[in-house]
């Protein structure tokens, strides 16, 4: 229910599921998402294996190779995410405009909300339709070993929260864009931030700190809290004590080990050594937070038609 419309009835959601799944085009675009998911997992496999023999390990327990499978899979299908989601929500109220079909839309029974929670929904819909083709994939790494179903639907569920929490705001981008490509290009510059923001913030930290010589001062953690790489790797379980030798070979592995060498000092610092700090319920939280916003900031947009648009 969206103030007025049940999700169900919303024909705005009915229009766009319809149009999304005409003609070959999906077929297409699924193909290709899954031989670039294949591709990964074929390379993950081959570079598991070598790393694993190159370090000593037994190969013959396959858990760490399922786990480490999984979390490539994953990492892959999160990098797929941060580029498609732009391209799925970037022109939703834009091209309304673009098509003069948004003041009718503003003039039916329909309150803001619904029409962009609709927009919104149809673009989470097909993420995960994607995602559920990708599950034979993932199912992979479920049969090898080391992966539970708690850790699978913990990942895929962090992965479906990061696409919305995205898409809720290149929905407000292109509620507030009278073109598509302006939306678009400004909605992809977000998603980058997004994705390598808090990365350049450590770099940017550390530097400072280097060039006043306090070689002492670690980047605090918290940096890394708005970031869906480290959100997504914190909320996976942890192998031994975070050690990178103990945990997966993965960039997930890497930046859960990251994760507890700044936490230990951090603000967030718990008393469990290097487990260090919840940064996944922390991106929950603020990702919630920008969800809203980024709905009830969209809605107002679309309240009333514009004067361009009257």
């Amino acid at each position: 229910m969206t103030n007025g419309v049940p999700l169900r009835d919303n024909p705005v959601l009915r229009r766009e599921l319809i149009e999304r799944v005409q003609g070959t085009k999906v077929a297409v675009f699924i193909t290709i998402w899954l031989l670039l998911l294949t591709g990964i997992l074929v390379l993950a496999f081959q570079g598991t294996v070598g790393i694993n023999q190159e370090f000593g390990l037994d190969i013959a327990s396959l858990g760490r190779v399922g786990r480490e499978l999984y979390e490539w899979v994953l990492f892959g299908m999160t990098i797929l995410v941060l580029f498609l989601v732009p391209g799925l929500t970037s022109g939703s109220i834009t091209g309304e405009r673009e098509r003069q079909t948004l003041v009718p839309l503003q003039m039916t029974l329909m309150r803001p909300i619904d029409i962009i929670v609709g927009k919104l929904a149809a673009a989470l819909a097909f993420l995960v339709l994607l995602i559920i083709a990708a599950m034979p994939l993932l199912a992979t790494s479920v049969l090898i070993g080391g992966v539970g179903i708690f850790s699978l639907i913990r990942g895929l569920g962090m992965l479906i929260f990061t696409g919305l929490v995205l898409g809720s705001v290149c929905v407000f981008i292109s509620s507030r864009f009278k073109r598509t490509t302006g939306a678009t290009v400004l909605s992809y510059a977000v998603a980058i931030i997004f994705a390598v923001g808090s990365f350049v913030g450590l770099l940017v930290y550390a530097i400072a700190a280097f060039s006043v010589n306090d070689n002492n001062s670690e980047p605090p953690v918290e940096l890394v809290a708005v970031n869906p790489f480290a959100g997504i790797a914190d909320a996976l379980p942890r192998s031994a004590d975070g050690d990178v030798f103990n945990d997966t070979f993965t960039p997930f592995g890497g930046l859960r080990t990251m994760i507890d060498e700044l936490g230990n000092d951090g603000f967030f610092e718990n008393g469990r050594g290097n487990r260090g700090p919840y940064i996944w319920i922390y991106y929950v939280v603020i990702g919630t937070g920008v969800l809203i916003l980024s709905v009830r900031g969209a809605s107002r947009a679309v309240a009333t038609p514009a004067e361009t648009e009257r």
